[in-house]
């Protein structure tokens, strides 16, 4: 078992990635770190996931395919990023979009995704994606539930109508 890092240590750790890393190095990192709280928060372990058959269709083709298609979706997801080192963000603006592709990405690994984490992958304030959301919710492309653990935390995921929207573009990439 590891000792807790001190709040010295932490000093120490935030120095170094202030001294040595880009801006959007330190903002995937943070990404990957919430993702990471998600799934502790959750308790989630690989042991619990089960294929879940459906009778063949379409959206059961896009679930067998998914961690190919998150694969697409993360190529996807990266060069829109990448837009960013060359363009300002205000000419940029897709969030719903981004969202959508965070939520596959996610649904293709068996997780679900807090609003703060949505919040950071569609790169805009917080009271933006949340109304990104409500309006993908209130099209039936998302569905928000509380944690079992944490009441402060609410986790959006794809419906199966959701899944099968986005599925359906990225089989076309």
């Amino acid at each position: 078992m590891t000792k807790p890092l001190v709040a010295t240590d932490r000093q120490s750790i935030l120095d170094g990635l202030a001294d040595s890393w880009k801006p959007g190095e330190i903002r995937d990192l943070a990404a990957t770190l919430l993702r990471l709280a998600d799934s502790l928060d959750q308790r989630w372990d690989d042991t619990s996931t089960r294929p879940i058959f459906r009778w063949p269709n379409a959206l059961s083709r896009i679930e067998r395919n998914a961690l190919n298609l998150a694969m697409t979706a993360r190529v996807i997801y990266q060069q829109r990023r990448k837009r960013h080192d060359f363009l300002p963000a205000q000419f940029l603006g897709e969030p719903a979009w981004d969202i959508l592709l965070e939520l596959f990405m996610q649904f293709a690994g068996g997780a679900k995704v807090s609003t703060t984490s949505l919040c950071i992958a569609a790169d805009v304030p917080a009271s933006t994606a949340l109304r990104y959301i409500a309006q993908l919710e209130q099209a039936g492309l998302v569905k928000r539930e509380s944690s079992a653990f944490d009441k402060r935390v609410t986790f959006v995921s794809l419906t199966d109508q959701g899944v099968l929207a986005v599925g359906l573009y990225l089989e076309q990439h």
